[in-house]
């Protein structure tokens, strides 16, 4: 019954209404404001406003102004001014909490573990599993040969070639970060042969991804692949034809390719 009336809709704007006593917001907010800053003052500089540039929209019969379309246009060098302009006034609307920023960051950093994986997925004769390293931003894509389960005879060729319970690293988002300055990546197949990993890559935050296949067996990037925008992979059973989807201007998928590895 307990439960019946927690979950009861009607009980809960009952408590709400009989046990918890109305306070007006703005009282509230003034006494947050009183306890927690009482020496607050707003920074001197006024805030940024942005232009406005006379535009007209239609769609589905209506029309209507928007006059900040303009920002729609990521190269536009007002954009990025006035972006910085926000950045500075809004440090300077919070310099008052660098104390506490920092404070919060600290406590925020020492309760997480200083290492963190995924559990090991088996997939053929491989582990595969991420983690990050410590002091890293950006986790590790690795694999490593399950003995118990790949038979004695592909454990002695692995072993042969020198890779006996030797963790190999795959993808290391960290090394791409480091590279171009912004990493995300978005979907990551690895081949039904295992001699392939083909995933997409965000360099610059457009949320646009390139297509990248990587040889696991040299460990080089497929140079001659040249795709931008893809949405999705997938590979055939053959492991050597790769599927994907491309998305249009407004990032909806709308086509299909493939590319064959040697």
């Amino acid at each position: 019954m307990a439960l019946a009336s927690l979950l009861n809709p009607k009980c809960s704007i009952k408590l709400s209404v009989f046990i918890i006593p109305h306070i007006s917001s703005s009282l509230f907010s003034s006494l947050c404001r009183d306890r927690e800053h009482p020496h607050f003052s707003p920074p001197q500089q006024t805030p940024p406003i942005p232009k406005k540039v006379p535009f007209t929209v239609s769609a589905h019969g209506r029309t209507w102004q928007d006059p900040y379309h303009w920002m729609s246009n990521t190269n536009d060098p007002d954009l990025s001014h006035y972006l910085t302009q926000e950045n500075s006034y809004a440090e300077a609307f919070m310099a008052d909490t660098q104390h506490l920023q920092r404070t919060l960051f600290s406590e925020m950093k020492g309760r997480m573990p200083t290492s963190i994986s995924t559990p090991p997925e088996r997939w053929g004769p491989w582990l595969y599993y991420q983690y990050i390293p410590e002091g890293k931003e950006y986790p590790v894509l690795c694999r490593r040969l399950d003995t118990e389960k790949s038979g004695w005879l592909n454990t002695f060729l692995h072993y042969a070639r020198g890779g006996f319970g030797r963790e190999e690293p795959l993808l290391d988002w960290n090394k791409i970060a480091e590279q171009y300055g912004y990493v995300h990546v978005g979907t990551c197949r690895i081949s039904p042969d295992h001699n392939f990993l083909a995933y997409t890559l965000d360099i610059t935050g457009s949320e646009r991804f390139m297509l990248q296949i990587k040889d696991l067996r040299s460990g080089c990037v497929v140079s001659n692949i040249e795709v931008d925008g893809v949405v999705s992979l997938a590979w055939a059973q053959d492991g050597n034809t790769l599927f994907y989807t491309i998305a249009d201007d407004n990032q909806r998928p709308y086509r299909q390719g493939y590319s064959v590895q040697n």
